[in-house]
């Protein structure tokens, strides 16, 4: 059975900065690697760790290197793509392994596994929040699909490819979703696709995959649908994702608020 934990939406700074004058996310980062270093036992074998965007708040080489040295702890391979808060520049500095993946400045790249496959998609626009799947990325998700036609995917990504009616996240979503449907429902693969940005847990379909975002590392967003929703953020304690095969794609939701007392029925 292969295994992968999703992580996103850190927001790492090197202290004492906290974002938005609040956010400690360097001490909430090492509690998250707390969190999830209790739980694995409870697993069975982890195959690898998937940080879905938004790493760092600024992009800068030194909270990478934080990233690195808390994650790790859990001696357990680990993959990363790139949200709009990051740095493709300094991403390929702190993680040279991925310079094999770089094409036309974009990071996308695939890895196999027993199971399946996973798919990491650059969803990035330089210096905007909004995001876009560009056309060499939906060439190299074309062709990635393509090579092993019977073999279940996990897509990851940053921005989700849907709209998750928290509008002031939809102002900035991603352009190219349709084209990635279209290819979706070309495919004979079986495909889950996994996200973040939205600090939320919404499921949706598209063509014929289920999508999932998964909550963050940071902070959390409202399920707030009022056109005039207030714009901000709230510190209740967000959540990581555990993605597996077993005869299908099983997906956990766990929360990074410590677990509390286990009572016998």
């Amino acid at each position: 059975m292969t295994r992968i934990i999703q992580i996103t939406d850190i927001h790492l700074t090197v202290p004492p900065h906290k974002v938005s004058g609040q956010l400690n996310t360097h001490a909430l980062f090492e509690k998250a690697i707390d969190k999830i270093e209790q739980d694995l036992p409870l697993f069975g074998d982890i195959d690898a760790i998937i940080a879905t965007g938004d790493i760092t708040d600024h992009g800068d080489v030194e909270s990478y290197e934080l990233f690195k040295t808390q994650i790790s702890r859990l001696n357990i391979p680990y993959l990363v793509i790139p949200g709009n808060h990051d740095s493709r520049e300094a991403m390929l500095t702190s993680f040279p392994e991925l310079s094999a993946s770089s094409t036309n400045g974009e990071i996308n790249w695939v890895r196999s596994f027993s199971a399946f496959d996973v798919i990491g998609l650059d969803t990035v626009i330089p210096h905007q929040g909004a995001g876009a799947l560009s056309p060499s990325t939906l060439q190299f998700l074309a062709q990635a699909l393509a090579e092993n036609p019977d073999k279940p995917a996990l897509i990851a990504m940053h921005h989700p490819p849907f709209e998750s009616g928290i509008c002031f996240m939809d102002n900035i979503g991603l352009n190219g979703a349709d084209e990635m449907e279209t290819l979706l429902k070309l495919t004979t693969r079986e495909v889950r696709v996994i996200c973040g940005h939205l600090h939320n847990s919404i499921v949706c379909s598209m063509g014929n995959a289920t999508v999932l975002s998964s909550p963050a590392v940071a902070s959390s967003f409202m399920t707030d649908h009022r056109p005039n929703a207030p714009v901000g953020f709230t510190q209740k304690p967000g959540g990581y994702m555990l993605h597996e095969w077993n005869n299908g794609f099983r997906s956990s939701y766990l929360s990074l608020s410590p677990n509390g007392d286990l009572y016998p029925f």
